[in-house]
């Protein structure tokens, strides 16, 4: 075979291999973009939101999204929709923003590396929850609620910092 034959059969396999690879986190990827897809719309018509900003996925006792976003009065506001519950509509105004609930829990552990803070639900209560690490080695991760309306501390469970085999 030529040299121009090889970069052919090269060239085509490498398109192949992109295009299968494509089609395969289209379909692994779909579920996911119609879920969201599905609450930011039943959103949108619970709470008659201008603008979606965030989209937060939480799973706890029970599988929640909620919707960040500005309704028509431009006020900001937070959508819950839960499993078996019709959508619950919170004005940011009501609750603890969460870069304040950031600065109250940084110094209180100033150690911590903060992973990842957004609302969700615990137990039917709505909630802000902290995932982090507390900095030491080996690395222990965290999980800290907090009351979404006023930032009072509910429960914290930490995971195992390794698994048995």
């Amino acid at each position: 075979m030529t040299v121009q034959r090889w970069l052919f059969v090269i060239i085509a396999c490498l398109l192949l291999l992109l295009t299968v690879g494509f089609i395969y986190f289209n379909e692994i990827q779909n579920p996911q973009w119609a879920a969201i897809k599905a609450a930011k719309k039943q959103a949108i018509e619970a709470a008659e939101l201008t603008k979606v900003e965030k989209v937060y996925h939480h799973t706890w006792n029970k599988e929640t999204w909620i919707i960040e976003g500005i309704n028509k009065e431009d006020e900001n506001v937070f959508v819950w929709l839960a499993e078996e519950k019709l959508p619950e509509v919170t004005k940011a105004s009501e609750g603890i923003s969460a870069q304040d609930l950031k600065a109250t829990f940084k110094s209180k552990q100033p150690k911590a590396v903060v992973k990842r803070i957004q609302p969700g639900l615990l137990e039917g209560q709505r909630v802000w929850e902290i995932y982090y690490s507390d900095g030491e080695n080996p690395a222990h991760y965290h999980y800290d609620f907090y009351r979404f309306d006023n930032g009072n501390f509910i429960d914290s469970y930490k995971l195992p910092s390794r698994t048995e085999p």
